[in-house]
């Protein structure tokens, strides 16, 4: 019985591919037209495949992930906008930024700030003298100018802004020596679309080329070699025109689409179109005629083929539920440019072989490989152990050199170093800090105006916090703008300053201990004297009181005198006679007395007279005599004569003395009855109790005044213990971060200079807050992303309890921006990974009807895709020292596990149609029949996939040679000696559940 024959009974045969290709050769020209039609109507209706991706506006990184919300806060909040697009453009002379220079530079940002179809934002940092450090080289020979374009990251707006930003600048600087590039994350984007582009042609050409060399040596025929390339090349037009309406429509494509859905459909279409002829020339050669055989083989390997671009299709698909646009754009593509081959296959292909096969071209030639494949054959059935450990061994070790692979995200690496963008990163690393431009932030946004005195301290407890993490060089911001802590606003500094102060206080103080004690002194003396004057008071005016208490009377007796005063007044003028007779008067008065003591001489005479006695008239005058001679005795007659001269010599007469007198006592009564009126011994009675209360006080003043001085004395000496505390903290915490403390007040943003340095870092209304972190690692390394995360969970530890409780945190740059990408990545890797061994192995079961033998199939292609892997790590990270791109591993594990499923498929479906009887046989047969097929097909594929070496970018450099090792691995190792080997250790029981027949 023929194979056909029991593939028929056995299910093997499909009847509805077998209608579809009696159909197709029977309508040749039809079939052929309409493709041919399909492919001119597609291009004419669409445009180019390459402008469709140009015109989409995919980012290759979700809006929504943390670290680019965290940058749209950021821009919202410093009015920057386009924070996610900055580009920077850069410019270096010779001459340094000369006057003429400088007047290009201002030209250039005058036009770009007018331009408003590209440029959001234009950051003028040489304008501000605060930034214009920042943006001048040290050499004076370099700067740049940071502008934010128009559209997203990665999108065609962004990549149409920058090219009219290069050329604006070109303008702006032709005819200088000034040399100037556009660099930054965007442009990069930019400048990696370009030469993907660029690469297709050389890729393609490369790829056809390959392919075209081993099919000439597989069928040592041109026009047999020629055939599927005839039919492929179709079927690219088709896929591209299909893709390309598609993207109209609005299915996402990106930069990688044209290149991959190129090199896929070429790869899967060719090895598919070499199953089937494969398949065709072996019914032909047991002699069936073309018709027949090519209906044979699209009925049978046809069953084959549909499984496999079903299952890689899937897989393909499967890739639109990543998160990462590379994935949810390529997978779809992919899967476009499977289907459009696989259909080509079934329907195109035979109609050509068919038409071919009049003229007596494609016919089969023999088999050259066979008894070298049939040799190894009989090596596996005979020795399947060794060999089987022997492959495993191989594989494990391979795989084990996976395990240190290194991801990279960097995209600079992987595109030419002669890009614009490459350029310029080349010219800012010459003049600046590496990197200057891929700046990192921490972003803290708050419900409340962080500029307060605890809000800026706890804002600086942070950052403080995060200087101190490992691997972060410094933290630049608000409370640190040179990247250490504001000297003014550490606690030790102004200890310090306190201390200082405190103690050039003291030594004023002890410099005027002795006007301290004259202070006491002289409140002593005072105490002393308002005391004595209290008591003279109470001495002396006690009696005036008492006169005054009189004052009433005194006016009575002046009254009772105002009678003898006018007497007095009236007698006046006598006595001033008087005065002037005085002379007279003394001679009279000498004259009596003389005359008297003469009388008096006579007295004793008389006395002794008893006649004397007896007569009356001589008694008279005896007594007469002797008062005359008393009135001499007694001085009147001197006092006359004293009086009579004094009375000469007075010069003021009596009249005179009279009116001054009664003026006098007119005055005095007027004046009296002034006291009277106003109490004036109450006033007195006051103002000795008032001196009293003086000297009191005078004298608690004095105790108080000692107990001050020796009270300041004794602060003096603690002042000076407090000054020396201080300046030995400020001394010992000197350079520490954590021990030095912070304050600095609201008020210091009134500072004009602090300010300008502040607005950098702190939003206009005070509630976002950013600090620039810098590192030691390069911002695109697992470092520097690993170094992200952490800086995130030091900084939202030091919120809790703060003022910073309520606030957001985040960090914004591209260490974040990958950090979100490695996350992601990761997700997608987990989530297709999984989808792609489920779909393979469903598709599997489904084919083979079994449940053992898928099992062992997803294993080998997964130990298949770690040997790949590590074959690349071997080659590009310790021979290249390049690190593996970060889409590569993904994305060679859905092509390898996929695609490895096609030769799966092709060997164990050919394994049970001989494996009817025994399953050694059906090995033996097996690897016979399908080796040279197998061979060819991986051959096939993997120059599809080498072709992509020949491009610029380091993504598909690394794809096509770790995809392409991964076909050749499992064309010559895992297809040919490590399934074979486990199939016959295992026997019939591979198609568990199935019954063995």
């Amino acid at each position: 019985m023929t194979t056909s024959g029991r593939s028929l009974r056995r299910g093997e045969y499909s009847q509805s591919l077998g209608r579809l290709a009696r159909y197709v050769l029977a309508h040749k020209a039809l079939v052929v037209t309409v493709w041919v039609a399909t492919a001119v109507v597609l291009a004419v209706l669409f445009p180019q495949l390459e402008t469709v991706v140009r015109a989409q506006s995919v980012d290759p990184i979700p809006a929504g992930v943390p670290s680019f919300q965290a940058l749209d806060r950021m821009g919202d909040a410093f009015g920057e906008k386009g924070a996610k697009t900055t580009v920077f453009v850069t410019m270096e002379s010779s001459a340094g930024l000369t006057e003429p220079t400088r007047r290009r530079y201002d030209n250039l940002v005058a036009r770009l700030q007018k331009d408003r179809d590209n440029v959001q934002s234009v950051r003028d940092l040489l304008a501000d003298p605060i930034t214009a450090r920042q943006a001048l080289s040290e050499d004076k020979k370099a700067w740049y100018l940071p502008v934010g374009v128009s559209g997203t990251l990665g999108g065609p707006e962004a990549a149409d802004a920058v090219e009219a930003l290069r050329r604006t600048a070109a303008q702006v600087f032709a005819g200088t020596d000034t040399t100037v590039h556009v660099t930054g994350p965007t442009a990069t984007f930019t400048d990696q679309i370009a030469a993907a582009e660029k690469d297709l042609v050389l890729i393609t050409l490369a790829t056809v080329l390959l392919i075209a060399m081993i099919l000439l040596v597989v069928y040592r025929s041109i026009f047999t070699a020629l055939l599927p390339l005839l039919v492929i090349g179709i079927s690219l037009a088709v896929g591209r025109g299909v893709l390309s309406a598609l993207g109209e429509l609005g299915m996402p494509v990106s930069q990688f689409t044209v290149a991959f859905m190129t090199v896929i459909l070429l790869g899967a279409g060719v090895d598919y179109s070499v199953f089937l002829i494969s398949r065709y020339h072996e019914r032909l050669r047991h002699g069936a005629d073309p018709s027949g055989a090519l209906v044979d083989a699209t009925a049978t390997i046809g069953r084959v083929i549909l499984a496999s671009a079903t299952t890689v299709a899937l897989a393909f698909m499967a890739m639109v539920f990543g998160q990462l646009s590379v994935f949810a754009t390529l997978g779809p593509a992919c899967a476009v440019a499977i289907a459009v081959g696989f259909i080509a296959t079934v329907t195109l292909l035979p109609p050509v072989l068919l038409w071919a096969a009049r003229y007596g071209w494609g016919a089969p030639r023999k088999d050259l490989t066979r008894r070298y494949w049939n040799r190894i054959a009989v090596l596996v059935v005979r020795r399947p152990v060794p060999l089987l450990a022997a492959g495993l061994v191989g594989l494990s070790l391979l795989s084990v050199i996976a395990i240190g692979i290194q991801i990279t995200y960097d995209d600079r690496d992987g595109q030419p170093s002669t890009t614009d963008s490459n350029q310029g990163y080349a010219l800012l690393n010459r003049h600046f800090p590496r990197d200057i431009t891929i700046a990192e932030f921490i972003v803290i946004s708050a419900p409340t105006d962080l500029r307060t005195a605890k809000g800026l301290a706890d804002l600086e407890q942070m950052a403080s916090r995060i200087a101190q993490v490992p691997g972060v060089t410094r933290v630049v911001g608000v409370t640190r703008p040179t990247g250490a802590k504001l000297d003014q606003a550490k606690l030790s500094f102004q200890n310090g300053q306190i201390g200082n102060r405190v103690s050039g206080a003291v030594r004023e103080g002890q410099a005027r201990k002795g006007d301290l004690e004259q202070l006491r002194s002289g409140a002593d003396q005072l105490a002393d004297g308002l005391g004595q004057l209290d008591e003279q008071i109470r001495t002396n005016l006690t009696p005036l009181s008492g006169i005054l208490d009189q004052v009433s009377t005194v006016d009575d007796n002046i009254s009772q005198y105002r009678p003898l005063l006018q007497s007095l007044t009236d007698a006046a003028p006598q006595l001033d006679q008087a005065a002037r007779s005085a002379p007279q008067l003394s001679a009279l008065a000498q004259r009596s007395s003389a005359a008297i003591a003469t009388i008096t001489s006579v007295l004793p005479l008389l006395d002794n007279s008893p006649l004397c006695t007896q007569v009356p008239q001589c008694n008279t005058l005896r007594q007469q005599a002797r008062d005359l001679a008393a009135l001499r005795d007694n001085g009147f007659f001197t006092q006359i004569t004293t009086l009579s001269t004094q009375l000469t010599q007075m010069k003021t007469p009596i009249t005179t003395v009279t009116n001054q007198l009664n003026t006098t006592i007119d005055t005095l009564e007027t004046t009296l009855g002034t006291i009277q009126s106003q109490d004036i011994p109450s006033k007195i009675a006051q103002l000795q109790t008032g001196v009293a209360q003086l000297a009191a006080g005078a004298r608690t003043l004095a105790g108080g005044v000692s107990t001050l001085v020796d009270s300041n004395m004794q602060q003096l000496a603690g002042m000076a213990t407090l000054a020396a505390q201080l300046q030995t903290t400020a001394r010992e915490t000197e350079g520490s971060d954590s021990a030095t403390g912070f304050y600095l007040p609201k008020d210091a943003f009134n500072d004009q200079q602090f300010s300008d340095v502040a607005r950098q870092f702190v939003s206009a209304d005070g509630h976002t807050v950013r600090y620039a972190v810098q590192t030691r690692f390069d911002p695109y390394s697992s470092d520097a992303m690993r170094l992200a995360s952490t800086i995130a969970t030091v900084a939202n530890d030091a919120r809790p309890n703060t003022t910073l409780t309520d606030s957001t945190v985040s960090v914004a740059g591209f260490p974040a921006i990958n950090a979100d990408l490695q996350r992601l990545l990761t997700s997608d890797f987990r989530l297709l990974a999984i989808a792609t061994l489920a779909i393979v192995g469903l598709v599997l079961m489904l084919l083979l009807r079994s449940l053992v033998a898928p099992i062992y199939l997803l294993g080998t292609v997964i130990l298949n895709y770690t040997a790949a892997l590590g074959v690349g790590v071997l080659i590009f990270q310790h021979l290249l020292h390049t690190d593996i791109a970060w889409p590569v591993p993904l994305l060679a594990f859905i092509v390898l596990v996929a695609v490895g499923a096609d030769y799966n498929m092709l060997l164990v479906s050919r394994l049970r149609e001989e494996s009817q009887h025994n399953i050694r046989i059906g090995v033996l047969r097996t690897v016979t029949n399908t080796g040279s097929v197998i061979t060819s097909a991986g051959l096939i594929f993997a120059a599809s996939m080498f072709g992509l070496i020949f491009g610029s970018i380091g993504i598909m450099t690394q794809v096509g040679l770790i995809i392409g090792v991964g076909l050749l691995i499992d064309t010559f190792i895992v297809r040919t000696i490590v399934v074979p080997a486990i199939a016959t250790l295992l026997g019939n029981a591979s198609w568990w559940p199935q019954k063995a027949r």
